[in-house]
C-alpha cells in the first residue's frame, strides 16, 4: 500500500482526486480519432457485392446515358424525359409486360452503399462494436501488405448519437485493405494485418455467414 509521508492538508485532497479520476476521464482516448468518440454511436454492418464497378460506365450515375457531345442541356433533358416514358409506353402497348430492370421508370434497383450493392444488413452488439472500434482505432492493426485493387465485401456505418456525420468504413478481404469514407484516414498504411483480417472475418461470419476468401487464396 502506498504510504504518504507527512500530514495531508486541504490542498492534498483535490490533487489526489484528480489523479483518482484520471483513468475514468480518459476513457477510450487511446483510440485514434475519429474512433475515440464513437462509444455512443450506433453501428450498422453491411454485406456488399464488391466484385462490381462502383458506377455504371455507361451512365452518369443517375440511370440515364452519359451526356452526348453536341447536345445542349435542354436537348439532353428532353432525351432523358423521352427515355423515362419508354416503360410506360411499353406497358400500355403490351399489357402484363413485366417491368424492365435498368430502364428509367422501372422498379428501383437494389440499394447501394457508395456505389456498391447492399446484399445484407446486420447490427452488432456493444461488445462487437468495441471490438471494431479497438481494431480501427489502433495503428498496429494495419500494415503495407495490401493489394492494388479494391472490392469491398463489408462496410461499417457508425451513426453518432449527437447528430455528427456518420463514420463509414469499407473492408476488402480479397484486396486485404480497409478504407474510410467521409474522413481522412489517420494512418500511413491501410493494409490488414493477419490478426486484424482474421478479426474482421470473424465479425463477417457472425453477421452474414461464410466470409470471402483472404487475399491470395
Amino acid at each position: 500500500m502506498l504510504r504518504l509521508k507527512g500530514k495531508m492538508n486541504a490542498r492534498s485532497i483535490p490533487v489526489l482526486a484528480v489523479f483518482a479520476a484520471l483513468p475514468l476521464a480518459t476513457g477510450c482516448a487511446s483510440r485514434t480519432a475519429p474512433f475515440n468518440n464513437l462509444d455512443d454511436a450506433s453501428m450498422t454492418i453491411l454485406k456488399l457485392e464488391g466484385n462490381q464497378a462502383a458506377a455504371n460506365p455507361l451512365t452518369g450515375g443517375g440511370g440515364f446515358p452519359i451526356p452526348i457531345p453536341g447536345l445542349t442541356p435542354e436537348q439532353q433533358q428532353q432525351m432523358q424525359q423521352s427515355l423515362g416514358q419508354i416503360p410506360q409506353q411499353l406497358q400500355q402497348m403490351i399489357p402484363g409486360l413485366p417491368q424492365i430492370p435498368g430502364l428509367p421508370g422501372s422498379q428501383p434497383a437494389a440499394p447501394k452503399f457508395n456505389g456498391y450493392t447492399i446484399l445484407g444488413t446486420s447490427y452488432g452488439d456493444d461488445d462487437m462494436k468495441d471490438e471494431v472500434l479497438d481494431l480501427f482505432g489502433d495503428e498496429d492493426s494495419f500494415n503495407q501488405n495490401r493489394g492494388q485493387c479494391f472490392t469491398p465485401g463489408m462496410a461499417f456505418v457508425f451513426t453518432p448519437a449527437d447528430g455528427s456525420p456518420n463514420v463509414e468504413l469499407m473492408v476488402s478481404f480479397g484486396c486485404n485493405q480497409a478504407v474510410g469514407n467521409g474522413f481522412q484516414w489517420p494512418y500511413p498504411n491501410n493494409g490488414l494485418t493477419t490478426d486484424s483480417g482474421n478479426t474482421l472475418r470473424n465479425i463477417y461470419q457472425k453477421a452474414f455467414g461464410q466470409p470471402p476468401p483472404p487475399s491470395g487464396a
